[in-house]
C-alpha cells in the first residue's frame, strides 16, 4: 500500500492572515513610507539607491539609511550600494516572475507576495510560477482587486503558518514553503512529507495577502468585499 498523505490543518483566509500581520514588522508611519517607496520603485524593475527612496518617501536620506539598517535580512544591496531586494521583490532570478505595467521583470521571494505587493503600489503586474512537483507553468494578472486570467484555473497556494516573527531567515523559514501549484493534487503531493502546510485556492489566497498587509496599507476602495 502506497503511504497516505498528511491531513492537511485547516485555517481560514482570517486566521492566515491575522498570523502574517503578526509575524510582520510592526511599522510607524515614518518606516510604512520608506516601505512602500522601496515596493514602488523597486516593482518598476531597476536597482534603487537610497536617495530615489528618500526622495519617494519625502525623508531624508539619513533616515532611509539608518530605518533600512534597523531591518535585518530584509534589504539586498549590489555592489553600488543600491537596494536589489526588499519586502518580497528581488531584481536577481527567484521563483516567480513578477513584472507590473510598464516595469522591467523582476522577482517575488514567494507565492504570496504579489497579493500583498500590487495592493500596495496600485498597479497590476503579471506573475509566472513553475509548479515545483510537475514543472507546469502557472499564470496570473494580479490586480488591486484580485485575480484575473488564472491558468490553470485550477492553481493552488500552500502556506505555512508562522508562528514567531519574521526575521533574517524569512525566505528559508517562510517563503520556500508558500509556493504555486498548478492543482490541488500536485500540491497535496508536495505538501504529504511536509507538517503544518495549508493549501488555499488562488483567490483565497490573494485574499490573505490583502488583508495581512491591510494593517499598515489601506485596501483600495473596491465595490466588492472579501469574503473569508
Amino acid at each position: 500500500m502506497s503511504a497516505q498523505p498528511l491531513s492537511r490543518p485547516v485555517a481560514t483566509i482570517q486566521q492566515l492572515s491575522e498570523a502574517i500581520a503578526a509575524a510582520s514588522d510592526i511599522l510607524d508611519e515614518q518606516s510604512r513610507r520608506i516601505a512602500t517607496a522601496i515596493i514602488d520603485l523597486l516593482a518598476q524593475g531597476d536597482p534603487i539607491s537610497p536617495a530615489q527612496i528618500a526622495g519617494h518617501a519625502r525623508v531624508s536620506e539619513e533616515v532611509v539609511l539608518a530605518t533600512l539598517k534597523g531591518w535585518p535580512g530584509g534589504v539586498f544591496w549590489d555592489d553600488e550600494g543600491r537596494v536589489v531586494g526588499s519586502w518580497g521583490l528581488a531584481i536577481p532570478e527567484m521563483a516567480h516572475k513578477f513584472q507590473t505595467d510598464g516595469g522591467k521583470p523582476i522577482y517575488a521571494w514567494c507565492a504570496l507576495d504579489p497579493f500583498l505587493i500590487v495592493p500596495v503600489i496600485g498597479r497590476p503586474a503579471r506573475v509566472e510560477s513553475k509548479d515545483p512537483v510537475t514543472g507546469q507553468v502557472i499564470t496570473m494578472t494580479v490586480t488591486p482587486q484580485g485575480i484575473k486570467d488564472l491558468s490553470p484555473a485550477t492553481a493552488v497556494v500552500s502556506f505555512l503558518t508562522p508562528t514567531k516573527p519574521f526575521d533574517f531567515d524569512v525566505i528559508q523559514s517562510f517563503c520556500e514553503y508558500v509556493l504555486n501549484f498548478a492543482s490541488r493534487e500536485s500540491a497535496e503531493r508536495w505538501a504529504a512529507a511536509r507538517e503544518s502546510i495549508v493549501l488555499l485556492p488562488a483567490a483565497e489566497a490573494f485574499e490573505v495577502g490583502l488583508r495581512a498587509w491591510s494593517k499598515w496599507h489601506p485596501p483600495p476602495n473596491t465595490e466588492r468585499q472579501a469574503t473569508a
